[in-house]
C-alpha cells in the first residue's frame, strides 16, 4: 500500500502546485483591480515575485504557460522564503 500511495502523491503534489498558482495569479489580478490600494509587505513582496513572470491580465489570452511558471516558482519555495 506505501508504494501505490507514494506513486500517487507525485501528480498531487504537481496539482496542488497548479491550485497554489492559480490562487496567487487570481490574487495579483485582484490586488491589480483594487488600486490604488496597497497590500501589507510580505503580499507586496508575493506580489512582485509573480508579477515578475506574469502581467496584469488586460485581454483574454491562455494563461496555462504563466500558470506553469508560477507552478515552478512554487516548487523551488520562493513563496515560503518570503515568509521565513
Amino acid at each position: 500500500m506505501g508504494m501505490s500511495g507514494a506513486r500517487r502523491l507525485a501528480p498531487m503534489l504537481q496539482n496542488l502546485r497548479h491550485i497554489v498558482a492559480i490562487e496567487l495569479l487570481c490574487a495579483c489580478q485582484g490586488i491589480d483591480l483594487l488600486a490604488p490600494l496597497q497590500t501589507g509587505a510580505l503580499a507586496k513582496r508575493a506580489y512582485d515575485a509573480v508579477r515578475a513572470k506574469s502581467a496584469k491580465v488586460t485581454q483574454d489570452r491562455p494563461l496555462a504557460p504563466e500558470i506553469e511558471t508560477v507552478s515552478a516558482l512554487v516548487a523551488v519555495g520562493t513563496f515560503s522564503a518570503i515568509l521565513h
